[in-house]
């Protein structure tokens, strides 16, 4: 019986360079290998073009186009309607004026992840005036030290900052503490690392994995903070801008990339908060090396800082009873117990005699 559908076969891969198999390979693994596939890889490929960054191959048997980075680690298929962009790329140096390096400086980027995604390039989201009038609402400077033809940047909207004429904050940029939240936002289940933001009204959303923008018919991204849902995420509704919204400008990686990234603030101690008892310690008197409570900023001492004896007699001498240990009973009843033995000695004392208006003393 004749086979109604046919399963559509995959444009055969080339025997030599392993092309249209592999979009990217560890180049470093095929150089030294002494497999027979590494031995067919190192015949094939053959540095076509030294470029700004990195080398461009060429397959000697199909042709196709490769591009290793300058760390020489991994070889990239360059598809035929990426051709252009290194191209572009390649030709020019794409470096930025001070004045916009230091606005996208104080806006920051999203730092590397923590599993190593990220490294080698930063994106800065904010709004971009061209020099041709044009004005992106949302959109990257991108600063990358290879070409823009990585399969994780398919579907987008490329443009080079040559053409940036001046940049600012975007009002759909979230929070500077919400966006380094979802970039640190741990994976729960597989492709799922949600971080919850609310607005103004107290709606919930969604983000999942790192984001910077937000856009909405109700809403901006600079409407948002952080919200805490621990564990109920189906309260929140999912969003996210979709790369084909948004306009990247790609930059030439600098030195000085480190000082984009945002960074963690420290967790500052509200002043309601009760200050920790610190035991051992008298409040009121600065130490020999001037330690201060964290909390509320007032001198502290430790009371072993003085010879325990001496530390007693000061203390007997100013009327303060000394207790050897700690009494067992709570402070209530110590205190009734107390009382009633000062009643008892009073009462057996004998009574004296009270004194005489006219008696001389």
């Amino acid at each position: 019986m004749p086979r109604l559908f046919a399963k559509p076969s995959l444009p055969a891969a080339c025997p030599q360079c392993s092309g249209k198999r592999y979009i990217s390979f560890n180049w470093t693994r095929f150089q030294h290998g002494d497999d027979a596939e590494s031995r067919q890889v190192q015949r094939a490929l053959r540095i076509s073009k030294q470029l700004k960054h990195g080398w461009q191959y060429t397959c000697v048997s199909c042709g196709s186009e490769w591009y290793l980075g300058r760390d020489g680690n991994m070889m990239s298929y360059i598809h035929p309607s990426k051709a252009g962009l290194v191209e572009r790329w390649n030709a020019g140096s794409y470096q930025l004026p001070d004045a916009i390096w230091e606005s996208l400086r104080r806006i920051g980027a999203i730092p590397p992840a923590l599993s190593g995604n990220g490294h080698g390039h930063a994106e800065v989201p904010c709004q971009v005036k061209t020099v041709r009038g044009e004005i992106f609402d949302m959109a990257y400077v991108s600063f990358q030290n290879r070409p823009p033809i990585d399969l994780w940047q398919d579907g987008r909207r490329i443009r080079f900052c040559d053409e940036i004429k001046e940049v600012s904050p975007s009002v759909y940029t979230l929070p500077a503490d919400v966006r380094l939240a979802t970039s640190q936002a741990q994976e729960i289940r597989m492709g799922y690392a949600p971080t919850t933001i609310q607005s103004a009204d107290g709606r919930l959303f969604q983000l999942n994995w790192a984001n910077d923008f937000f856009v909405s018919d109700l809403y901006r991204g600079e409407d948002f903070k952080l919200a805490n849902l621990t564990g109920d995420w189906e309260q929140a509704d999912m969003a996210g801008v979709p790369s084909e919204l948004i306009t990247y400008f790609v930059a030439d990686w600098r030195p000085d990339m480190a000082s984009v990234y945002l960074k963690p603030q420290p967790v500052q101690k509200t002043p309601s908060e009760p200050a920790q008892e610190k035991e051992g310690t008298i409040e009121g008197t600065e130490d020999a090396e001037g330690s201060y409570d964290a909390f509320n900023k007032n001198p502290v001492m430790n009371a072993e800082t003085y010879p325990e004896e001496e530390y007693t007699e000061n203390l007997e001498e100013n009327g303060v009873e000394i207790f050897e240990g700690i009494p067992e009973e709570s402070p209530s009843e110590f205190n009734s117990d107390k009382r009633q033995e000062d009643e008892d000695e009073l009462r057996d004392k004998p009574r004296q005699p009270a004194h005489s208006k006219n008696e001389v003393r």
